[in-house]
């Protein structure tokens, strides 16, 4: 197992544009919503390759890298890659209020020269799965056998889910962010994810942040996408 130190991130502020208006009988009013601005900032996103030489103190990570990048079929041959970002949401007593706040990633592979992705990205960990009021992420991350997050619980039976990893082991992986009865959205939520990516071509990670905010039977949607997808260098 190795110890991953999560950095601070470079921060952008986000204008989410609304998409929706709709109360219970899904009647949408004429007039739009403004856009949601000065709620939500984004961090990141970062990609750093996870090469031989960055888990190399450990033998059995070592060797499963090398495994998955050197396969007698190269046509599934695998590189892997750290994404981090991470979602602040502002915390003042704002109005309306955030119900959701959703990041959502669009992995995607092209062909490098005459070499066509044989298979597309996919979220093989993510970090952290679930969250409760209870429970908050905290220290460094630990990847463990298999590249794969370890040391993380879910939330107890019963316990409200704040915070939940969706779609692990797809292509459009992401995160839910949750307002519950005692507990509002607010603060900073750090998100990592281990990308499975084909070998020697040219992977991105398209990047949407959305949210949802009611006012009384009112619900409206918010989603901003960044305008450049996130390059997943090889080392």
């Amino acid at each position: 197992m190795i110890d991953i130190i999560l950095p601070e991130l470079p921060e952008r502020e986000l204008a989410l544009v609304s998409e929706e208006i709709s109360g219970p009988s899904g009647h949408v009013p004429r007039q739009p919503a403004a856009a949601l601005a000065g709620r939500v900032t984004l961090g990141g996103p970062l990609s750093v390759p996870l090469t031989t030489e960055l888990v190399g103190r450990v033998p059995e990570l070592k060797a499963f890298v090398e495994s998955e990048a050197n396969k007698a079929d190269e046509a599934h041959s695998a590189d892997y890659h750290l994404v981090h970002l991470s979602v602040s949401c502002a915390q003042e007593a704002a109005s309306p209020q955030l119900h959701t706040v959703n990041l959502d990633l669009t992995l995607s592979a092209e062909p490098a020269g005459n070499r066509r992705a044989a298979f597309q990205p996919v979220a093989w960990s993510m970090l952290p799965l679930q969250l409760s009021e209870e429970v908050r992420a905290t220290g460094p991350a630990h990847l463990g056998p298999r590249l794969g997050f370890v040391g993380q619980d879910r939330a107890a039976r019963g316990a409200r889910v704040c915070l939940e990893a969706r779609r692990e082991l797809r292509s459009d992986p992401g995160w839910e962010i949750r307002r519950t009865p005692t507990a509002s959205i607010g603060g900073t939520y750090r998100l990592a994810m281990v990308v499975r990516a084909p070998r020697a071509t040219v992977s991105r990670a398209a990047v949407e942040v959305g949210a949802t905010v009611r006012e009384g039977h009112m619900r409206r949607r918010f989603r901003a996408e960044l305008p450049e997808p996130l390059l997943l260098a090889a080392g």
